[in-house]
């Protein structure tokens, strides 16, 4: 267990299986990964990757793998054919989740990954759940809490600065002010015990002032830890920015007119939306509902008109990528411009058919068939949204809860450290004083997670993705 005032000491957890998930994003691409990990791993690798052709050198034994870290270049049978792909292998306990873990990057072919990941299934591997690679690193002492929730947020984030923030914590970030408050608290807890042990006037007894540096440096490190959770970039004033994508005349702007009472121009003549605009959705909200924004746009996809189109088409998608959810409209006389106009990576999406007015909607899988200027479809255009962003809104009332929770355990620590700091001042008893660091070490363990409820590591590791 981890000890009462030490530095993180994780307790493995009591699983012996393996588990497996693909841990690329679903769809068309030329490379996709399937990820495992589990105790043991490596020497049973054949029995969950039984299509594997292996070089010399890499097979050991009749079913496993080399423990040497490192990516080789392997073969997948599959339909006939050997396919080239490549095997990473990281034993444990030095791999990311403190188990043996192997990655296989094989050719991103939907039928491919489902056959791979059936023949793991089939030999008694797990589906992996929600975030159980990461709660596994945490578990085996790789992350501490702080890590794995910025791994999260770093999965999540919608903007550039929000990316940088969490990319920040998942590297070590906050991890300097957090060892050098530690090893403060722990200087000064054993500077106090010690002069409890011995009679006052024997040479251990402490001199004025021995404890206030220690006490001083460690409310400096809790400062920098909290002014770092404060300005951790969120939502900003709560509302979803929603932003409508699509290619060159696909009646964005008229849709982006009616649902905002906003102006824009409006024109056949390609290129002619150029700068983008944001306006409030205009909806029957619930009271105290998040306001949602509406933000339009050049149209993209390739075939700029001018020098400057293709520059608005630029700033347009940075604008996109910093979007809560996008709307991808696909005109229905034009089906076929839709497909060049790729939403930015992770941004979750709505796709809807407009300029129904104009020809029937093609057979596809948009959600919503709108024909904007009688009406047709909005209403179910606004339930479509509605439904996305409650999921948002769930991750983000997750996000906000872990950093209260931060902030409560800083405040909590940083009190116990006042606290100590007056009865220093004041030659206050020696034994109150070290029990009030032992209480500002209990508080950092809590943000660190070597204190838990086993609910609130549910909570953190239910907001990820399968695969991590």
């Amino acid at each position: 267990m981890p000890s009462a005032v030490g530095r993180p000491v994780a307790d493995p957890e009591p699983v012996g299986d393996v588990v497996v998930a693909p841990a690329s994003a679903v769809g068309a691409a030329e490379r996709a990964i399937l990820r495992s990990t589990g105790p043991g791993l490596l020497a049973e690798a054949l029995r969950y990757l039984p299509r594997l052709v292996l070089p010399d050198g890499l097979r050991a034994g009749a079913t496993g793998v080399t423990a040497e870290r490192r990516v080789h270049p392997v073969q997948i049978r599959w339909g006939g054919h050997r396919l080239p792909a490549l095997l990473a292998v990281f034993p444990g306990p030095r791999s990311a989740t403190g188990e043996d873990v192997l990655e296989l990057h094989h050719p991103g072919s939907r039928p491919l990954g489902r056959d791979l990941l059936a023949d793991a299934l089939a030999a008694g591997a797990r589906l992996a759940e929600p975030g159980e690679f990461t709660r596994r690193a945490f578990l085996h002492g790789r992350l501490d809490l702080l890590a794995a929730e910025a791994v999260g947020d770093l999965v999540a984030a919608r903007s550039a600065a929000a990316a940088r923030a969490a990319a920040r914590l998942v590297a070590g970030g906050a991890a300097g002010a957090l060892g050098r408050a530690r090893e403060a608290l722990l200087e000064a807890l054993a500077t106090a015990e010690a002069g409890l042990d011995f009679e006052e006037g024997d040479s251990q007894d402490l001199e004025p002032g021995e404890l206030a540096g220690f006490l001083a440096a460690a409310g400096e490190a809790l400062e920098e830890l909290r002014r770092g959770e404060e300005v951790r970039p969120g939502r900003g004033d709560g509302a979803f920015r929603i932003v409508l994508l699509g290619p060159p005349n696909a009646g964005k702007s008229t849709l982006f007119r009616r649902l905002t009472g906003a102006s824009a121009l409006v024109h056949e003549a390609p290129g002619t939306t150029r700068d983008h605009r944001e306006a409030p959705w205009r909806r029957e909200a619930a009271p105290g509902a998040a306001p949602w924004v509406l933000i339009d746009g050049p149209g993209l996809g390739p075939g700029a008109v001018d020098a400057r189109d293709a520059a608005a088409r630029a700033l347009f998608a940075e604008a996109a990528a910093a979007a809560d959810l996008g709307i991808l409209c696909a005109p229905a006389d034009s089906p076929a411009a839709a497909a060049a106009v790729v939403p930015p990576p992770g941004l979750p999406w709505v796709r809807v058919w407009t300029r129904t007015d104009l020809a029937p909607s093609p057979a596809g899988d948009a959600e919503v068939a709108l024909d904007v200027p009688r009406g047709v479809g909005l209403r179910e255009l606004e339930r479509a949204v509605a439904a996305r962003l409650a999921v948002l809104a769930e991750d983000e009332a997750e996000r906000g809860a872990a950093r209260a929770r931060h902030l409560a355990a800083l405040q909590e620590a940083a009190a116990a450290v006042a606290r100590a700091r007056s009865l220093d001042a004041a030659g206050g008893p020696l034994d109150l004083l070290a029990e009030e660091l032992r209480a500002a070490l209990r508080a950092l363990q809590e943000l660190t997670g070597e204190v838990h409820p086993e609910d609130l590591l549910d909570r953190v590791f239910a907001r990820f993705c399968i695969g991590k």
